[in-house]
This record gives structure tokens, C-alpha cells and sequence, in this order.
């Protein structure tokens, strides 16, 4: 045995195979890590992908009755009395429990309304004089397809969503026809389920330039960094997060423990291997001193 190795301290290779252990310990401790957040933002992905998708469905169902009105209208704008105008909006009213009523503006004057009851501070409104509104009503107008305007404050009060299609026939304006939708029970219907997954927290806002509104949850979750974000083409934004982004602390807390405590146990093996082969060593060179004796 050389003299460096013999005055070498016993405690380095220890040392080293406690801090090899606890490295590899670490690796699989971040890989697992990895994949947890991998496997975590798919899930939020997924559930944001199947958000919209209940959105558009529950909006597209209301939506599609408005474009069929709009489009008999149209056809038969020559033909229609008052009578007939409000029995066809009856019947569309009785198809849906989301919607607050119709109206059909003649020009850009509310002419009809139904249902009349709850409603009568609308009749006879003249768009061009709603500041908040005129924007919306002209947008629909020029661009010659349905606008659709959310958390829009009623002047009979209480807000909705009012979905707006131009009547155009023979090329030339006509009317508007608008379905004013009961904001709460609709976004129930497109959120309230969903919301009670205790997997995942979510915020829906229409996001515009100029106009931001919020239409689900707390805004604030847009301000996170790790959420998930999906789009629509309606410039909605959905926000996801796994709630159950921290459940997995207790496996990663004793696979921890068990790695310490195993590279704490091998580090005191290697000593004690150590300790054990340097007094055999001592032990034998001073049997060989004894012999020469």
C-alpha cells in the first residue's frame, strides 16, 4: 500500500457514493416531474378543447333558430302583418328557455318584440340612439353578417347576449332582427357542468381589442403563466389549470425520503467496507513487522 492511499481519508468514496445516490435519486425525481406536468397540461388541453366545444354547441342552438327567422323574413317581408310577425316569434320563443325575447327592427327602429310583457321599455327604440349598442348594430350592418354582442347591459334591465342578423333583401337593408339570450342560464348551460370537475379550474372572457368581458370564473387565471390557453374564432379565450397540479407531493416527498435514506445507508456501507478493509490492512502489516522481528 503506496503512503498517499494510506493517509487518504476514508470518509471521500463515502462521500461520492452518497452524492451519486442522491444525483440519481434527484434524475428520476425531475423525470417523473416532467412527465407529470406533460401528462397535466394534456389533460387541461383536452378538457379546454371539449370547454369550447360545449360552448359552441349550447350558443349554436340558439344561434342557428335566429339565422332561420332571419331568413323567412327576408323571404317573406312583403306578405307579413303585425299579427303574423309576433305568432312566429312566439312559436321560436317556446323552443328555447335561454332566450329572453326577439325583436325585428324595421330600418333601424324596434318594431316588434316578443314577448311584449317585461320588455315594453324596448319597443320603439331607435339603434342609432344606443351609444353602447350602435357600434355592434352597424358592424352587422356593413359587414352584412350576425354580430353577436356580449354583457350587454339592457335598458330593461339586466344583461344578455344579443345575437344580431341583418335582413337584406334584394341586396338592399331591410331590417334587424336580434335574440337577446339570458346571460346567466346560458353560460350555465355552457359552463356549470364542466365547473364542478373537481380536476380543473377555468376562466372564459371575450377577449377584443377595446373589449374585454368576462364571462366565466376568475379573470385573473389569465394572468398565470402555466395555463393553458385555447381560442375561438368568436375571440373567446378559455384558461385552463389542473387543480390537482400539487396532488402529487406525497410520492415525490417519500421517494425523496427513501433516496436520502438509501444514499445515507450505502454511504455508511461504503465506510464501513472501508474502515473494515483498512484495519485488515493495518492488522496484516503489523503481523509482517512482527515476523521480521
Amino acid at each position: 500500500m503506496s503512503p498517499s492511499s494510506g493517509k487518504r481519508s476514508p470518509l471521500i468514496l463515502p462521500a461520492l457514493v452518497f452524492l451519486l445516490v442522491i444525483g440519481v435519486v434527484e434524475g428520476v425525481i425531475f423525470a417523473y416531474k416532467g412527465k407529470l406536468h406533460s401528462d397535466q397540461r394534456f389533460q387541461a388541453v383536452t378538457f379546454a378543447a371539449d370547454l369550447r366545444a360545449n360552448a359552441e354547441r349550447e350558443l349554436n342552438n340558439v344561434l342557428y333558430l335566429t339565422r332561420g327567422l332571419s331568413s323567412y323574413f327576408s323571404v317573406r317581408h312583403d306578405s307579413l302583418e303585425r299579427e303574423e310577425i309576433l305568432n312566429i316569434l312566439r312559436v321560436a320563443y317556446q323552443t328555447s328557455p335561454v332566450i329572453r325575447n326577439f325583436g325585428v327592427a324595421v330600418d333601424y327602429q324596434l318594431s316588434y318584440v316578443y314577448p311584449a310583457e317585461g320588455n315594453q321599455a324596448a319597443i320603439g327604440l331607435d339603434y342609432r340612439e344606443l351609444e353602447t349598442q350602435w357600434p355592434d348594430v352597424k358592424r352587422a350592418v356593413e359587414q352584412r353578417e350576425p354580430v353577436l354582442s356580449e354583457g350587454v347591459k339592457l335598458i330593461q334591465g339586466g344583461e344578455a347576449f344579443v345575437y344580431r342578423d341583418p335582413i337584406y333583401v334584394d341586396d338592399v337593408y331591410w331590417g334587424l332582427l336580434s335574440t337577446v339570450i339570458d346571460a346567466e342560464p346560458l353560460l350555465d348551460a355552457m359552463f356549470g357542468v364542466m365547473d364542478r370537475d373537481s380536476r380543473h379550474r377555468f376562466a372564459v372572457r371575450v377577449n377584443r381589442p377595446g373589449n374585454s368581458v368576462s364571462l366565466w370564473g376568475d379573470e385573473a387565471l389569465f394572468e398565470d403563466e402555466d395555463v393553458v390557453r385555447l381560442g375561438s374564432e368568436r375571440g373567446w379565450e378559455f384558461a385552463v389549470q389542473t387543480r390537482s397540479q400539487d396532488a402529487h407531493w406525497l410520492p415525490i416527498f417519500v421517494l425523496r425520503i427513501f433516496g436520502w435514506v438509501l444514499a445515507l445507508v450505502t454511504g455508511l456501507g461504503t465506510y464501513s467496507a472501508l474502515l473494515h478493509r483498512r484495519q485488515r490492512l493495518t492488522q496484516g502489516a503489523r503481523g509482517q513487522e512482527s515476523a521480521f522481528e
